[in-house]
């Protein structure tokens, strides 16, 4: 970390430490304003598809307003957690998992995302990550969490039904799925 201060809220007893399939760690923590270049260098380290399936467009980078507007959030509103390694003696993001509150919503629920990058896919990252939103996510009062999907992300939707949560889905427009997953059973779901 460099010497830019934390901002007064930030959630520190969240910070832990992952351990992937393969024995590589990782550690999860939530994200600072000074991870805005972080976030610059992951995504020239993702594929195509995993840019494609993540922001529904093809983009090869982010510009410094998109980095820096990702990297501030409010903690509670807004939050999102990265994971990170050291790779050739810097610290890099190799995932983000992120919600944003619908404040006009409800019960309260989020808009969720995650990206993980290419070369650590398929190791649970993704799941670790997720479970770590999820639980700062309730502990905020939030009471599920949507995404758009695309239908043809096989992994997001394995991922989806695999997470236990009960999950609901409708099709908004031809290839592309909103799900909504709630932290608890519900009795007429909307």
């Amino acid at each position: 970390m460099d010497s830019t201060p934390l901002p007064d809220n930030y959630p520190a007893e969240y910070i832990e430490e992952a351990t992937l399939k393969d024995g590589r760690r990782v550690i999860l923590r939530p994200i600072r304003p000074d991870d805005a270049p972080r976030l610059q260098e992951a995504f020239t380290r993702l594929s195509a598809e995993t840019i494609y399936m993540r922001f529904f467009e093809a983009a090869s980078a982010l510009s410094d307003q998109q980095a820096r507007q990702l990297a501030t959030v409010d903690y509670r509103q807004c939050m999102a957690f990265v994971g990170t390694v050291q790779e050739e003696g810097q610290e890099r993001v190799v995932a983000v998992a992120r919600y944003s509150v619908s404040p006009q919503s409800e019960p309260l629920i989020a808009e969720a995302a995650i990206v993980v990058r290419d070369d650590y896919q398929g190791l649970g990252l993704g799941k670790q990550a997720m479970k770590q939103l999820v639980r700062y996510a309730q502990a905020q009062g939030v009471k599920g969490l949507y995404a758009t999907v695309h239908t043809a992300n096989a992994r997001i939707l394995n991922f989806i039904r695999s997470s236990g949560l009960p999950f609901q889905r409708k099709m908004v427009e031809p290839g592309v799925w909103e799900i909504i997953l709630w932290f608890e059973p519900r009795e007429n779901q909307p």
